[in-house]
């Protein structure tokens, strides 16, 4: 699957980059490490025309302001491989984005995941996934639980993370959005 993102700034990328450290350390989780960007993503398929893609991911950017977000701490996606990750608390600007996005890209994607419908998306920065034991899921928040998940920061990007099945994800294009702050409703 290959994922449209927006990689987290500095210093929230590399403080999620310790949470995967710890985690892997700890638990031995490294499921995670099939995407190694921390970001959170706005449509993820199987198949885009990466060529209209970045023409259309260009289109996005000249029209959109950074987008202030809030993370709100520590959730689970359950079920037999459960992920564990930080929630992003969904605005009036981030839900225009998206739907912006998903729109746009709808005619150039194939194998869309429907997790990342506007009508069902719950935006997220991924900490665990694909190789979480349900049986421990409890030790790993438990561990997680004096973090302060609580962030504030400025999306500026939108990204595309090739991640052919099987293989480690990599950056194919990265574009900024314009240079007008958005506020936080």
């Amino acid at each position: 699957m290959h994922g449209l993102v927006s990689l987290l700034p500095a210093p929230y990328y590399e403080e999620v980059k310790l949470i995967w450290k710890e985690l892997r350390e700890t638990y031995g989780l490294r499921g995670i490490e099939i995407t190694p960007f921390p970001h959170f993503s706005w449509q993820i398929a199987e198949n885009y025309d990466f060529t209209e893609l970045g023409f259309i991911m260009q289109e996005v950017c000249t029209r959109t302001a950074p987008i202030k977000v809030r993370t709100s701490g520590l959730g689970i996606f359950t079920g037999p491989k459960p992920v564990i990750f930080i929630p992003v608390i969904k605005n009036n600007s981030l839900t225009k984005v998206h739907k912006d996005i998903w729109n746009l890209a709808l005619d150039y994607s194939t194998g869309l995941s429907n997790l990342y419908h506007p009508d069902l998306w719950m935006p997220h920065i991924s900490l665990a996934y694909e190789d979480v034991d349900p049986r421990i899921v409890g030790q790993i928040t438990g561990a997680l639980a004096d973090k302060d998940l609580i962030w504030e920061m400025n999306i500026d990007n939108l990204a595309l993370i090739y991640e052919p099945t099987g293989n480690i994800g990599k950056l194919m294009y990265e574009y900024k959005f314009r240079d007008q702050e958005d506020t936080i409703p």
